[in-house]
């Protein structure tokens, strides 16, 4: 989950009045509670969070996701649901379409490697909404917490452009699988290169090690 005012920035804190998710650059920190600056805003111009209207006072309406850990971590079991409990409806799309994909492609070409990919991503998100949900319930609090899954973030944030790279990879197994599906090649025989990711992740590690300070 990534700040509300900054789509690209990764959020570190949740606003105890509002709920919204907020970077760094976000935060307003005033006796240990943290407020985004709209609402620290609102709160020193002494305003309230109801309205006046002609039939009286009205309550202000505020979008707040799941702040149960433990419901998050059990509805997660479900794939997409717990971030759907969360409040993140495009999260929780993505991992439907990846879950399924992953699946669909074990079963097109029975390579281990896909089967495993499944089940680890199965238990993934379980344990993403558990923290989302921990780290939301936290930050209402006023309490910053960084999570496995923050740090998991963090490292694939390092790798410049990587919506582009992940577009790649998404037109090309689209493509690869639409072909299989209309017999265009086989799916097993593309499946026996798949240690061809082995090499792809073991040139990254040795640039990335390259690149870091000596």
């Amino acid at each position: 989950m990534n700040c509300f005012y900054h789509a690209e920035a990764p959020n570190v804190a949740f606003c105890i009045h509002c709920g919204r998710a907020l970077c760094n650059e976000c935060i307003r920190n005033v006796r240990g509670s943290v407020y985004c600056e709209p609402c620290l805003g609102d709160l020193l111009e002494g305003k309230t969070t109801t309205s006046s209207t002609a039939n009286g006072p009205t309550a202000r309406n505020e979008v707040m996701g799941g702040t149960n850990p433990g419901a998050a971590f059990a509805l997660g079991l479900i794939p997409g649901v717990g971030a759907i409990y969360n409040g993140e409806f495009v999260k929780a799309a993505v991992h439907i379409l990846i879950f399924g994909t992953l699946v669909s492609l074990s079963n097109a070409t029975d390579a281990a490697l896909f089967g495993l990919a499944s089940a680890a991503f199965y238990f993934y998100m379980p344990f993403e909404a558990y923290y989302t949900a921990k780290k939301r319930m936290l930050g209402s609090q006023g309490v910053m917490l960084e999570t496995p899954i923050d740090r998991l973030q963090q490292q694939f944030g390092s790798v410049k452009d990587r919506e582009l790279w992940g577009g790649i990879a998404l037109v090309v197994i689209g493509g690869l699988y639409l072909l299989g599906n209309l017999d265009v090649f086989d799916l097993h025989r593309i499946a026996r290169l798949w240690p061809v990711a082995l090499v792809v992740v073991g040139v990254w590690l040795l640039k990335k090690h390259q690149e870091g300070p000596k």
